[in-house]
């Protein structure tokens, strides 16, 4: 890979021999108390590397003209629904200067020829090269291949059977009448949860489920598990069932597309297999580390991945946390309780970190997870199964599959009924990094120390659990004596648009929802908004609508809103989404209107018949909203001909609170427009320093000459227009 070159080798294996030459004085702590110290240095070692990594891509980034390749279609996949790319790792540049070899793109063929690649295959592409910023997930670019030439196929014989079991298990799963069952299917044995109603997801999540959505640790475990009781049931030797189980957990882990968390659990159990075989002992934390050195070689920024960081966040959670907390629940032969244990030290280990990522925990995570880790095994076993049948061609293979499905329908009801409590989830914000850096010693502290050290750790983690669970309450700003009006948000999204409109009587409506969906949500969460009763696209650009998918997800909305322009690519997804979410989608043209309690919507433009090829930003959705207090125009991005549009077709422009078009770009219509609007305030959305020049002097100057206040999100930060008595009261709030 690029950056690889630039590292020397000597950053992954140093800790170790660090580790090594300290491991006699670590262990007068204790054997695990040194393991752990040796884990935690190939850990720092994975985050150096990633570090590295970055540095030695910057400035690679952008267009980088047609290249022609010779490479290999990596184990593993990206991408959506409809949209999924493989992997393809540079070997030979054969022509263009900015690709090198070991970088890794995602491949979009044309599509007569993505259908025809597989894994492991040798292809010659020609074709156009974008080259990310930064590299994400080890991918660094994306190239359109015109032309692809398939050298030769993989003569590997575990990546052929691998790609057997996943077509056989497609083939299996899509005959099952009941798609949520198949779906799940395909998220457990196969890794691939792309299938999963979004509403489903959602309940996963909430639930603390959602590890089972995917190929982990947990069932390959199970997979391991199933292979011993077959070898016992055919009263084989033990060395002969652990040497028969290497080739299929490493089938298993390529078939899945070597997830981080089964190539971390493939790694530990073929060094438990390999101890056991050599008569030594097997220790799981040195074996840890050893899966951080291979999954970090692979790829050094892996220890920037969410996923990277829970599963070895669990598994060092179980490791050495399990004891403690099942001595502290009382657990003794309880396999019950001793299972409860096991969860509950996953959860505490992976919970800051979820915090950090997600902003939210599961309440419900130990009892969902305990309610359904029974049928988890049987689920596994059975569509597995299924799948050998039907390689062999035998006819019990739809009676596994269908039994199978019948448990899945198990777990999806523990989901979707648990989900359903309101109080299912504790939402965070905000969270110093002082409480992260806090929380791990003092974890430590509170179950692993003793005496009065033990009983000092106990009484911090309960004061620093207390100052999550505040930070999470669901205050009201009423409660502490703020104004509990009308209020509307510009919330500072970059160059982008997104406005929150809030009355007291609880109507909540967002206007787009800018590029990122975690900027989106960090300030929906900090305002502690759960509810939007319509979400509105004005229209379909990525700087409008690029969060909106963290909305839908992190929100109950009751309505999504559009103008029916430009819904291909990222827009027609939006729409999908809401539909499986079960939200309202409506359109909205020149003339409609929708009353949402004491607030009125009414669209200006686009018109109700819009030309073939017409700018979206110009035939962006135009509001007008009303409600007790305040008047407002949301005008979108539109330009000159769409300024020109309202000013002919428009009955009323005038309003108190303007949405200033297109970031306030440069327009020969602006000074008429304005004008005819005369706000008493003009807000200008736009992110600092942005390329496009926006805002435009001459728009700053035209505002200014009908006497209204401006405000600009990228030197203000959010702004909050609160709607008190006799008039308005502005806030800026930088975060």
């Amino acid at each position: 890979m690029a950056g690889k070159a630039g590292i020397s080798p000597l950053w992954v294996f140093a800790p170790g021999a660090a580790a090594c030459l300290l491991a006699p004085y670590a262990r007068r702590l204790g054997w695990r108390a040194g393991w752990s110290f040796a884990c935690l240095l190939f850990l720092c070692a994975g985050f150096y590397l990633g570090h590295a990594r970055a540095a030695d891509w910057s400035g690679r980034g952008g267009p980088a003209g047609e290249v022609w390749l010779e490479g290999e279609v990596c184990v593993g996949c990206r991408g959506d629904r409809g949209d999924v790319l493989d992997i393809f790792e540079v070997t030979v540049v054969c022509g263009g200067e900015a690709a090198m070899p070991g970088d890794r793109y995602l491949l979009r063929a044309r599509d007569d020829d993505s259908g025809a690649l597989q894994w492991g295959d040798r292809l010659r592409v020609r074709g156009p090269l974008f080259i990310f910023a930064e590299e994400r997930g080890g991918i660094g670019g994306s190239v359109v291949a015109e032309e692809v030439e398939v050298l030769s196929h993989t003569s590997n014989p575990l990546i052929r059977a691998a790609l057997g079991y996943r077509r056989v298990m497609r083939e299996q799963t899509e005959a099952l009448p009941d798609e949520a069952s198949a779906a799940l299917i395909q998220g457990m044995a196969l890794g691939d949860y792309r299938l999963l109603r979004a509403r489903d997801l959602k309940d996963f999540r909430v639930t603390g489920l959602i590890h089972l959505c995917a190929a982990s640790g947990l069932h390959l475990a199970i997979l391991a598990g199933f292979v011993v009781w077959l070898g016992r049931r055919a009263r084989l030797p033990p060395r002969l069932v652990l040497a028969a189980q290497a080739p299929i957990l490493i089938t298993y882990a390529l078939a899945v597309g070597l997830s981080v968390p089964v190539t971390r659990a493939t790694v530990v159990a073929l060094l438990a297999a390999a101890a056991y075989l050599l008569g030594r002992d097997f220790d799981l934390l040195p074996a840890t580390g050893a899966a951080v050195i291979i999954l970090v070689w692979n790829d050094p920024g892996a220890a920037a991945g969410v996923s990277f960081q829970l599963c070895f966040a669990a598994a060092m959670g179980i490791a050495l946390l399990h004891r403690p907390v099942r001595a502290l629940m009382g657990a003794g032969r309880s396999k019950a309780l001793d299972l409860l244990a096991v969860t509950a030290a996953a959860q505490l280990a992976v919970g800051p970190i979820i915090l950090h990522h997600f902003g939210e925990v599961s309440l419900l995570a130990p009892l969902s997870n305990l309610l359904v880790l029974p049928l988890v095994p049987a689920v596994m076993g059975l569509s597995m199964l299924s799948s050998l049948f039907g390689t062999a061609g035998l006819p019990l293979a739809g009676a596994f599959m269908r039994a199978a499905a019948f448990l899945s329908r198990g777990i999806l009801t523990v989901a979707r009924t648990l989900a359903s409590q309101g109080w299912a989830t504790l939402r965070i914000f905000p969270l110093s990094p002082l409480w992260l850096a806090a929380y791990y010693p003092v974890l430590v502290l509170a179950l692993m120390g003793k005496g009065r050290w033990r009983r000092a750790g106990r009484v911090v983690l309960a004061l620093l659990l207390a100052a999550a669970l505040f930070s999470g309450l669901d205050l009201k700003s009423g409660s502490l004596g703020a104004d509990t009006g009308a209020r509307i948000t510009f919330i500072d999204v970059g160059q982008g648009d997104a406005v929150l409109l809030q009355l007291s009587s609880g109507t909540t409506v967002l206007v787009d929802g800018g590029l990122e969906e975690r900027v989106l949500t960090t300030d929906l969460r900090s305002r502690g908004v759960r509810f939007i009763d319509a979400v509105v696209v004005s229209h379909p650009d990525a700087d409008h609508i690029g969060g909106l998918e963290g909305a839908l997800d992190d929100c109950e909305v009751g309505m999504l809103v559009h103008p029916a322009t430009g819904n291909a690519g990222k827009a027609g997804m939006l729409l999908s989404l809401a539909e499986e979410m079960g939200v309202d989608v409506r359109t909205m043209r020149a003339g409609d209107s929708i009353a949402l309690g004491e607030m009125t919507l009414k669209a200006c433009s686009p018109p109700r018949e819009i030309p073939e090829g017409a700018s979206v930003n110009e035939y962006s959705l135009v509001l007008r909203a009303d409600a007790p207090g305040f008047s407002m125009l949301l005008a979108g991005d539109v330009g000159e001909e769409g300024e020109r549009m309202l000013l002919e077709n428009a009955d009323d422009l005038r309003c108190d609170i303007l949405k200033v078009p297109h970031h306030g770009g440069f327009c020969a219509e602006s000074e008429e427009f304005f004008s005819r609007v005369d706000p008493a305030i003009a807000v200008i959305s736009v992110g600092a320093e942005n390329p496009y020049g926006h805002p435009s002097s001459e728009t700053i100057g035209d505002l200014r000459r009908i006497g209204c206040a401006v405000y600009r999100t990228d030197r203000h930060g959010d702004i909050v227009i609160r709607m008190v008595q006799g008039g308005y009261r502005v806030e800026c709030e930088r975060r």
